[in-house]
Parts: structure tokens; C-alpha cells; sequence
């Protein structure tokens, strides 16, 4: 594919997938009933905290071995060459599942704002499941037209939305400060515990940090641009990193706008869009709330492209190297498009298909959201967890760009397997107690499907035939080597058939 995103389109779709500040805006209702405004201010501070020891660990292996691949790339050169096929598969697995659901979350939450709008002029309405789910299609459908019809387009589409979201970061901040007219006092929002979620504060705490990494998720995503990007040794771990500190510096001040703004927390958090309700309650202005909400609905379709554009790449460079079933198929890149088009439209058609489920069930859908958070960072721990085992200077090309050192390289691989293992644990937990059937963790079972299906492709046939990443040897010296040129970087083809 032909290297056209720069730094700065490469950025921008970065931090359009973290979409920090507009992702938490819409998931913060949980830590706030998990523990009140410490809850939603704290548990994000150290989400942050450990979403950037976590990256920072990652950035060193995508500057080591770049490729479209990321994680799965990554595991198969630091495993043994025993290990490295089975490892790869399944970490390729779980790269592709979980950014199909990163892409469905932020479509549906885009669905729900047009719905919110609706019930926010007409409070007799209340939007269905199925009119959400058409919403859903919909907004899927336009994003894949856009990556797919349009690529060229794309790296200025992104810088453009990206505007769009800082933007709309500092107009918000602004006017939501500057005209509510009554203010949280402090200790609402820094020290008054309040946990309704039945479990004791301390786990109830733990679960609404797991909640705030969803203002941090996907930032691996510069890493699957890998082979589109000049001197992707040096640009990707640099992009990553830049993602994340905007990320937190938009977030941070937006979140301490937003719940210092608002004069009814809890019937914030008991609404449709809390979001919405809290743009109300600073504004008292039903039109400017909704052009606030609007604002905020084209900034999450942004976020929608940039997920639909990585999932496509992700599944493309998976079916290239055999992993996927039809992996003939979804390997080709379009001849006059240059770009994955069937991968991207065949992971579209499963999110539409994967998004039905809400139709039937809110509750299961929102499960397979947390499992998105949950698969993406076993990525990233996995391929940390290999380095501490097998011996960072083993396996580690000394000439990388980007080297974290003899100490704090191993505190961020430590600390990674640690939090994501700690997590593996509380993410099957139900959020609420008493468990009931409607409000199930559905969570574990996700996690058992998953992980059965890999096991029925692998020994379905897959042991014999999948061998690991298609690597391109010139790239990945070049990147640890020297800078590439962007007009002299060797591009992927197709091999041809014999």
C-alpha cells in the first residue's frame, strides 16, 4: 500500500481511536456510581498512569519490529521458534476480535447520542432497541464508505476531524464553565465517596478504574499504520506517545469541567446521555445543548472512521499471513483503491451482524465492550510478558529507535503483566450486586467463546498451514537502522501465484 499518512494524519488517527476526552464523557457514569466524583477523577488519573506505563512498554516493541501486524508481530519475533506460530495466531485473534468491538462501542454509543437527542426534545419518546440498532448500521455503513471509497482522502479526513475534537475539547471546557452558574464544591468532586454498586468501596473503586481505561484504549493504533508511515521505527512509538499525552491533557481538564459543572450528578448519571444532561445543567439552554451534543456526535463519527480504517488494516495484515478463514480473499489489496477493501468491508459486515445482539440484549452487548478493553490490553501485556521471560537484551534489537533502558524497560513490562492479569480477574466480575439476570458480566463467557474458537481454527487446521507474519525485512532493518524516505521505503504486494 502506498505510504501517504504523515506524521501529523498518522497522529490524528491516533488520537481520534483514543478519543480520550469524548470516550469518557461518554463511560464516566460507572465510575461515578462506583465512587461518587473520587471516583470519576481519581480512578481516571490512574487509569492514565497505568494506560501510559502500559503504552510506553508497547511504543519500544512497535520501534523495534515495526508492522501492520502490531502485537501479534511483535510476539512472533521475541518467541521462541517453537511457540512463535501458536503465540502469534492467537494473539492475531485477539487483535482482530477486539478492535471489530473497539469499532463496535464507539458506533453504538453514536447510535445512542442521535437517540438521546430525540428524548431530549420529546420526552414522551424513548428510542428502541431496534431503531438504535438502525442508527448503528447506518453510521457503520457511512464509515466504511469513507475508508473505503475515499482513501486518498483519508489522511486529510482524519487531520480535519482531528481539529474538529480539540476543537471541541476547548469549546466545551469553556462553555460549560463559563455558564453554569452554580459550581460543585471541591470535596464533591475530590473526597465524597459515594459506591451504589453493591460491592465494598475498594473493589467497587478497582472497577470503575477498568471503566476510565476506555478513555485510553487502542493507543497501539499508530503501530498498525506501520508500513504507511515514513521511518516507522522512529515515528510510530513517537506517534503513540503523542496520542496518549493528548489524550491525558484533554481529559483531565474536560472531566473537572464537566463535574464541576454540573448541579445534579445523580440525575447525570440516571439519564439516557449523562453527557447531555450535565451540557443542560451548565447551559439551562436546550438549543445550545443540543449543538453541543451535536458537536459531540461528529466528533465520535470521527472516532468511528479511524476504528473502522485500523480494524480493516488489522484483519488485512492477519489474512495476509494466512490466519483468518477466506484469508485468500481478505489478503488482497484493491488494485485502483490501494487499500484493504475487502478486509475493511468484510470486518464492517461482522459488526453490523455482531451489533444485532443488541436488539436483544443491552446488557450482553455492553459485555462484549468491556471484552474489547480487555482483548486489547492481553496484547499488550502478552508480548511484555515474553520479553521478561525470554530476556529483553535476547530478544531486543540493541539499534532500536526508541530503547527504554536496562530499568525502566523491565518496570514497564513488569508493571504491564501485573495490571492486565489483575484485570483479567475483575473485568469478569458482574458491576453490580446483587447479580441478577439483567444485569449479568457476560464478560467470562466472552472470554470462553473466544478462546474457543481460536482453538477449534488452530487445530481446525490452521496448526499445519499458519506459519506466522508476513515480514518485510527491508522495512524492519530500515527502521532500526537509519530514517526511510517515504519516496524510497519498499511497499507491500501481493505475491504472485505460481
Amino acid at each position: 500500500m502506498p505510504r501517504q499518512f504523515s506524521t501529523l494524519s498518522t497522529l490524528a488517527i491516533a488520537f481520534l481511536l483514543t478519543s480520550s476526552w469524548i470516550g469518557y464523557g461518554a463511560t464516566f457514569p460507572y465510575p461515578l456510581a462506583a465512587g461518587g466524583g473520587p471516583g470519576v477523577f481519581w480512578g481516571l488519573l490512574i487509569a492514565a498512569f497505568a494506560c501510559s506505563v502500559i503504552t510506553t512498554g508497547l511504543a519500544e516493541l512497535s520501534s523495534a519490529f515495526p508492522s501492520t501486524g502490531g502485537q501479534y508481530h511483535f510476539a512472533f519475533m521475541i518467541s521462541t521458534e517453537k511457540t512463535r506460530a501458536p503465540v502469534a495466531f492467537m494473539m492475531g485473534w485477539l487483535s482482530v476480535v477486539a478492535y471489530c468491538l473497539f469499532t463496535a462501542s464507539a458506533t453504538i454509543v453514536n447510535a445512542q447520542i442521535v437517540g438521546a437527542l430525540a428524548t431530549f426534545w420529546h420526552p414522551d419518546y424513548t428510542a428502541k432497541q431496534w431503531q438504535i440498532y438502525l442508527l448503528y448500521i447506518l453510521f457503520q455503513i457511512l464509515a466504511t464508505v469513507v475508508v473505503v471509497l475515499f482513501p486518498k482522502a483519508l489522511p486529510k479526513t482524519e487531520i480535519m476531524f482531528f481539529i474538529i475534537s480539540v476543537t471541541g475539547c476547548l469549546v466545551f471546557f469553556v462553555t460549560v464553565l463559563a455558564t453554569s452558574e452554580t459550581k460543585q464544591p471541591g470535596h464533591v468532586v475530590f473526597t465524597d465517596v459515594t459506591n451504589v454498586t453493591g460491592w465494598g468501596d475498594g473493589i467497587a473503586f478497582l472497577l470503575g478504574i477498568g471503566t476510565s481505561m476506555y478513555a485510553f484504549i487502542a493507543t497501539d493504533g499508530a503501530s498498525h499504520l506501520a508500513e504507511e508511515l515514513p521511518n516507522p521505527g522512529k515515528g510510530v512509538p513517537r506517534t503513540m506517545m503523542l496520542s496518549l499525552i493528548m489524550g491525558v491533557t484533554t481529559v483531565v481538564p474536560w472531566t473537572l469541567a464537566f463535574m464541576f459543572s454540573s448541579n445534579d450528578l445523580a440525575a447525570a448519571e440516571d439519564s439516557v446521555l449523562p453527557i447531555l444532561t450535565i451540557f443542560q445543567q451548565a447551559l439551562r439552554n436546550k438549543s445550545g445543548s443540543t449543538f453541543l451534543g451535536f458537536w459531540f456526535l461528529v466528533v465520535y463519527f470521527g472516532s468511528i472512521v479511524s476504528a473502522t480504517a485500523a480494524t480493516g488494516r488489522v484483519t488485512w495484515a492477519f489474512a495476509r499471513d494466512n490466519g483468518l478463514p477466506f484469508s485468500s480473499l481478505l489478503a488482497k489489496v484493491h488494485p485502483k483503491l490501494q487499500m484493504p477493501a475487502n478486509a475493511t468491508i468484510a470486518s464492517s459486515v461482522f459488526i453490523i451482524c455482531y451489533g444485532a445482539i443488541y436488539v436483544g440484549s443491552t446488557t450482553a452487548f455492553n459485555s462484549f465492550i468491556s471484552m474489547s478493553i480487555l482483548s486489547l490490553n492481553i496484547t499488550y501485556a502478552i508480548p511484555q510478558g515474553i520479553l521478561l521471560w525470554r530476556g529483553r537484551d535476547k530478544v531486543l534489537p540493541a539499534n532500536r529507535q526508541f530503547n527504554l533502558g536496562k530499568w525502566f524497560g523491565p518496570a514497564c513490562n513488569i508493571f504491564c503483566v501485573a495490571w492486565v492479569s489483575l484485570y483479567t480477574v475483575l473485568f469478569c466480575l458482574p458491576t453490580y450486586l446483587p447479580a441478577e439476570v439483567n444485569d449479568m458480566n457476560y464478560v467470562s463467557v466472552v472470554v470462553a467463546g473466544v478462546a474457543l474458537i481460536i482453538a477449534i481454527f488452530w487445530y481446525g487446521g490452521k496448526n499445519k498451514t499458519f506459519t506466522g507474519p508476513h515480514i518485510n525485512m527491508e522495512v524492519l532493518e530500515a527502521a532500526q537502522m537509519r530514517p526511510i524516505d517515504v519516496e524510497t521505503q519498499p511497499e507491500y504486494h501481493e505475491p504472485k501465484k505460481e
